[in-house]
């Protein structure tokens, strides 16, 4: 690795599902970009870490909302004992367990919100239910 990142050259990572289903898939991926930092590869042509897909259902089906069973961006469908925007909302929006805690699905309103503005345009507004 330091004979082939030298100061005078760029090196990418690529990687595959190999180096992320395993229990420490996500440690993998971040000691990568952690590397890359260090030898002052990210930000720079031809530097970076960058995912191989290896065909379109690995990701692209829930990203694109191609499954039946959820939303894009992994929103879940709304279910029959949830009978207004409201009901839903509290049901897939995580309570926090500890003060100050961060968690990245508090946010599960503004993404829906953000989903129904862009199936629905301008017709999507607060009075409507965003719909």
């Amino acid at each position: 690795l330091a004979s082939t990142s030298a100061p005078d050259r760029t090196t990418t990572f690529l990687y595959a599902l190999g180096w992320t289903q395993h229990t420490v898939g996500a440690q993998n991926i971040r000691t990568m970009a952690m590397i890359q930092l260090l030898l002052g590869n990210m930000g720079m042509a031809g530097g970076g870490v960058n995912a191989l897909r290896g065909h379109s259902n690995i990701q692209g089906l829930t990203d694109l909302g191609l499954l039946s069973t959820s939303l894009p961006g992994y929103l879940t469908l709304p279910s029959e004992k949830q009978v207004d925007l409201q009901s839903y909302l509290e049901a897939n929006t995580p309570k926090a367990t500890l003060a100050d805690q961060v968690n990245y699905w508090s946010n599960y309103p503004k993404f829906f919100v953000s989903l129904m503005k862009s199936f629905y345009g301008d017709a999507a507004q607060k009075e409507n239910n965003w719909g």
